[in-house]
């Protein structure tokens, strides 16, 4: 399922790429990975990418080794905060991409992917999702989203992403999105036989399996005539953005849902008339912020409801903590790690005496609930999405 990528070609980019690493570590303090490690700088962007380069460059072939370094690989979150901090600080190095790079090169080796993370990628090839969820089943849910199939007529396609018809509280986050589509009369559709984007594969280093996947959907967005397409996930707007072939899809606008709320409450087709008295936080979200630049429109948005404050984290924006669920570790647990990211940010989240916590990313959502009950503050800090919120506020 690899793509035909040689593996001489994957080592001569990670030893280009990471050629321009000068080892200063600016990158450590940054990465949320080391911060939940007992300080081992192997764990952590510098020693990761660092026992890359060496394993790369000296050859390395003991078994035993490269199952160590594929742990260490596969636990990054793929935040890309090390790549803000080199820059600022450093050389600059695309210490992210790198890890991409190394990761497909020990699938090519059947080294990778973590254990636990090839049931997903089964299930992608299998079913179009990495839940091992039936289409049939997705189908039977997506009725209660009351939304027509895409047409002619369709002006936006409302793309769900895999998450939601598998989550309790990504189905909540995508039935709030759909009453507002209806509120502001948006001719939008869905796709029933909506197959994944393929980031997961992605993650995993599967790169020949996302080509076959972006392949079909590029396909079928050409036959079903998608002119606009709006994403649920903050994954699927960077992968359709930033990592399907740009020729292909030239002709296609792409957008996150926050960005697209916040065109609708700029043309006034979407108002707010409720006032919602409450003091809340913002959880940005990795692939929309440090990804894509995504983080004015979502606090555009928050902005905009009658009577909400907005307090931010000590961290926020560019500097903000993943919640631990990206670079495919829904899928995958690591031994070496003595704390939760989603534990610690909601302890961030409690500090500026927010009541809520509202981010724009299912798998945000999903971690940040977790993160609150783990720490007890379930009745402190609720977690919510910014279309459920944005529902309260009509």
């Amino acid at each position: 399922m690899q793509a035909d990528v040689p593996e001489d070609k994957l080592r001569e980019d990670i030893l280009d790429i990471l050629s321009y690493c000068i080892n200063c570590r600016f990158c450590l303090p940054s990465c949320p990975r080391f911060e939940i490690t007992a300080g081992n700088i192997s764990e952590g962007a510098s020693g990761i990418t660092r026992s890359l380069y060496y394993a790369v460059k000296w050859g390395e072939t003991d078994k035993q080794v490269l199952n160590e370094l594929r742990d260490i690989l596969f636990s990054c979150t793929t935040c890309k905060n090390c790549e803000i901090a080199c820059k600022n600080l450093s050389t600059g190095t695309k210490l992210t991409d790198a890890i991409e790079k190394g990761r497909q090169l020990l699938v090519e080796k059947m080294i990778g992917p973590m254990p636990q993370q090839r049931k997903a990628l089964e299930s992608l090839y299998i079913h179009g999702n990495p839940y091992e969820m039936p289409t049939s089943k997705r189908k039977a849910w997506l009725k209660s989203l009351d939304l027509p199939a895409v047409s002619a007529e369709t002006e936006v396609l409302f793309y769900l992403g895999c998450t939601a018809p598998n989550d309790f509280n990504a189905q909540n986050m995508a039935m709030a999105f759909a009453q507002l589509l209806k509120q502001a009369q948006v001719r939008c559709g869905i796709w029933e036989d909506e197959m994944c984007c393929g980031s997961p594969s992605l993650n995993m280093g599967e790169k020949g399996l996302f080509e076959e996947i972006y392949t079909k959907n590029i396909q079928r967005f050409k036959a079903l005539g998608i002119r606009h397409i709006v994403t649920l996930s903050p994954h699927c707007f960077d992968t359709f953005l930033n990592r399907y072939p740009q020729e292909a899809m030239q002709k296609i606008k792409v957008q996150h849902y926050s960005q697209f709320l916040s065109d609708l409450i700029e043309q006034k087709r979407l108002v707010f008339k409720n006032r919602v008295e409450k003091k809340v936080t913002y959880q940005d979200p990795c692939y929309l912020g440090r990804y894509n630049n995504v983080y004015d429109e979502p606090r555009r948005v928050l902005n905009r409801i009658p009577g909400l404050e907005l307090v931010e984290c000590s961290r926020n924006k560019a500097d903000s903590l993943c919640c631990g669920g990206g670079g495919g570790r829904m899928w995958a647990d690591f031994d070496a790690e003595t704390n939760r990211l989603a534990n610690i940010r909601a302890t961030e989240g409690l500090a500026t005496g927010a009541e809520m916590m509202v981010t724009a990313c299912p798998w945000c959502y999903i971690h940040m609930e977790d993160g609150v009950k783990l720490i007890d503050a379930e009745t402190s800090m609720k977690i919510t999405g910014l279309a459920e919120l944005c529902v309260e506020a009509l």
